[in-house]
């Protein structure tokens, strides 16, 4: 057995979509769960999202 650890980081400039904070963190954890096997549980899946003000 194995710990597994993916790190993504998108970086965009702009709004990427019209969704909420809240709403993009859950649609990447969705759609990142469905890509795991469910025969060995559901992963822990942590989206981190930042937003800073480009000049």
């Amino acid at each position: 057995m194995e710990e597994q650890i993916v790190t993504i980081t998108i970086r965009t400039k702009g709004e990427p979509c019209g969704l909420t904070d809240e709403e993009i963190k859950k649609w990447y954890a969705e759609r990142i769960g469905s890509m795991f096997d469910p025969r060995w549980g559901t992963p822990e899946i942590t989206v981190a999202l930042e937003r800073k003000q480009l000049s």
